[in-house]
Order: structure tokens, then sequence, then C-alpha cells
């Protein structure tokens, strides 16, 4: 019920306000973490040159995403000279850096040839920005003002992958949420925003690296935060980390975030298997068998993560496969090879789909089964990352930039 009203009151407040007034952008994929803005218009077209902003070349690198409050953004940062990770504000009406804090410092530990030292992007309150890493020892939390001061760090566990870490946090009430599955001691947990004091802990039957943020949604006016990892796709309660209902699969590892809409999640799993299965929510301890929609085993994506707008459900694979599924019966409407490999989940806004490759090319379709394409832009620079988009600006940060589209 709590997280319906929020959410609730923030479509009331998106729907009163023009895009000059907009959403903000505070964590993964936005403010309901299903990479959909309520603004009504947003950039179409643009270069490397033309229709930007500003482009503010970052202090260290990261694939962390931006995430926009108001005037500010906020992305966070590795230095690989002094091995320090860093939170980074800027102004969102000129790209000047306001402060770069640095709020851990220790070894990056093993991790991907792809992936970096501040992968996960920070989520923020409103009043406090919260931000995720690792080293070799463990996993930290800390969470600043918007003045650069930080107010608490914890250290809520150990943490062990060949692959590094990824997940974001999500908040939830009085929590921010932390998703610590790995091949060493796996949790999920829940701190409080204001001082960091565990909440409660949530304990996989299975300790299996996973770099899937959960996703928060409502089933039958009680609150649910889905979660997807150690080879299993379950249903939380978010105020004690208890266990609704879960399932197996659809494989065993999970990077990108499911997608939730007309009574079902959609999970996709990437390792061994790239495979995607619908489940029907509403039920109660194992629904593989009760509640299966459906499932896909076919160009399905590891990291990037689906998109639900409406009734179609966009998605596009780490090759550049691009599909469009029927939700409700998971029935292909269409399918199209138009891009070069991706790691950036899509957005959408204004009924339009964004799609960004690794690249830097960006593909701007109608939200149909037609695969209509409204634009094709090149920004000029790498991109591994999510857009944010608040008051009618994208931000894209790229491998050495933060850009404004404006």
């Amino acid at each position: 019920m709590k997280l319906r009203l929020i959410l609730l009151l923030l479509t009331l407040i998106a729907t009163c306000v023009d895009s000059t007034n907009g959403e903000d952008w505070p964590g993964w994929r936005g403010p309901r973490g299903d990479g959909i803005s309520l603004e009504t218009s947003a950039p179409l077209s643009w270069s490397a040159t033309e229709n930007i902003g500003w482009r503010t070349r970052l202090p260290g690198n990261g694939l962390s995403s931006p995430i926009v409050l108001g005037s500010r953004v906020f992305v966070t940062a590795g230095n690989s000279s002094d091995e320090t990770r860093r939170v980074i504000c800027l102004d969102t009406a000129t790209g000047e850096i306001l402060w770069n804090v640095s709020v851990h410092q220790g070894p990056g530990g093993t991790m991907h040839r792809f992936n970096s030292t501040a992968s996960s992007t920070p989520v923020s309150d409103g009043k406090l920005v919260f931000a995720t890493f690792v080293d070799d020892r463990g996993l930290y939390v800390v969470a600043l003002d918007f003045d650069g001061t930080i107010v608490w760090a914890k250290n809520p566990g150990t943490f062990y992958s060949n692959h590094g870490f990824a997940a974001c946090p999500v908040i939830y009430g009085e929590g921010v949420i932390i998703n610590g599955q790995q091949d060493g001691e796996a949790f999920v947990c829940m701190l409080r925003r204001t001082d960091g004091h565990e909440l409660w802990r949530h304990i996989p039957t299975t300790n299996l690296r996973s770099f899937s943020t959960p996703l928060l949604t409502t089933v039958e006016g009680e609150d649910q935060l889905i979660l997807t990892g150690s080879a299993k796709t379950l249903g939380l309660n978010p105020n004690t980390g208890e266990t609704v209902w879960h399932a197996d699969g659809p494989s065993q590892k999970f990077v990108c975030t499911p997608a939730v809409g007309h009574g079902m999640v959609f999970s996709f799993g990437g390792s061994p298997d790239k495979h995607a299965m619908a489940l029907r929510l509403g039920g109660r301890g194992d629904i593989l068998q009760s509640g299966l929609a459906w499932r896909n085993e076919k160009s399905m994506p590891y990291v990037p993560s689906p998109i639900l707008v409406g009734n179609y459900l966009h998605i596009i694979n780490d090759n550049g496969v691009y599909t469009c599924l029927e939700p409700r019966t998971g029935k292909t409407l269409k399918t199209a090879r138009k891009f070069g490999s991706v790691y950036s989940s899509p957005i959408a806004v204004a009924d339009r789909i964004y799609f960004f490759e690794d690249s830097g090319n960006c593909t701007v379709i109608q939200n149909n089964d037609r695969f209509e394409i409204l634009a094709q832009n090149a920004l000029g620079e790498p991109t591994q990352t999510t857009p944010a988009i608040s008051n009618g600006r994208l931000y894209i940060r790229t491998d050495s930039h933060l850009v404004q589209v404006k």
C-alpha cells in the first residue's frame, strides 16, 4: 500500500507539469525503476556538436549511470591512481562540477574486463545520495548530503565475485535496499536511510553472483520487491525481507532488471543461457508451475534491461538484436537487426523508445510493433551506460564525459 500511494503521488505530480518542470530521475531507470519518464517531450535529434547543452569531462572512470535531482546531476567514478571511489555532483544548467568527494579507498579486486570499480548507479531520496562500491574485502554503502558531506558509511558484508559488482541501490520506505548477491556469502539487506542501521536481511538459497537491480511493484494492494538472481525469480516483502513467492530460472545468473506489468513479471536471465519467462503475480510459495505464462529462449538479453511500454515489451540483446513481444502471450510481434553491440538499457519518454549502442549511436523508435524509426543520432563517443531524462534534457555518460542533450 505504501508503494502504491507513493507511485500514485508521483504520477499525479508528473501529469500536472510540463516538460520544463518535469520529473526528476532519482535512480537506476528513473523514478519508478521501469525506464519510463512521464514527461511529454524529449530531444529527438542531435550529433556530437548539435543540440548539445554541455559536455563535461569526468574525473575518473565508471559505468554507473547519471541521476538527476532538480538542479543537480550525480554520478560515481573510480580513480585507479589512488584506488578511490568517488561521488560527483554537477550543475544541470552549466555542467560545472560542484563537488567531487572520495567516499572509499581500496583495491578494485577481480572483475570482468568490461566492468569498472564504479558500475552501480546511485539513488537519491531528495535529501541524501546513496552509493555502493566494493573492494577486495567487502561491499560498502555511503550516504552523502547534497553539499557532498558524508552522513554515514557502512559495510553490510563481504563480497566476492570474479566479475566485480554492478547492482544498484533501491529506496523503499525508510530504507535503502542493497543487493549483495555473489559467489561469497550472498545477502540482500535494507539499511535505514538516516543512519545506515540494518532493518532486515534476506539470505538467498544459493551463493551465486548476479547484478540485477531489484524492482518495486504492488500486487493486489501488497508492496513487493521483485528480485532476480541466484538461479531464481522471487518476490520479497520489502518491509521484512521475507520471501512471498519464488520460481526457479529462467537462468542461473542475472544482470538486467526485470519488467512488471499486466499482472506479470518478465524475468530475463543471461548465463549460462539467455532465457526469459513471464510469471503471473499474486501467488504464494513456488509459483513456477501455477504462475508460468510463457517462456522465450531466442535472442534474449544478458545486460540490457527490457522495457515494457503499454502493450509492447521492447527487448534489445547484447548483440544488438531487437525483439518486440506481446507481453500477455509472449508472441513475437517484430524482430530487427539494426544495432551494434549494446550494454545500455533503453528508456522511454513521449511514447518513444531510445536505444543506445556501445558506439554512442542512438536509434529512437515509436512505441509500436513496427520498429518505426524516428531518428538516428551519433554522439561521437562510446556509451555503455543508460541515459537519464529530466526537464526535457537527456543526460548521457560516455567513456570520458557527461553530456547534456537539449
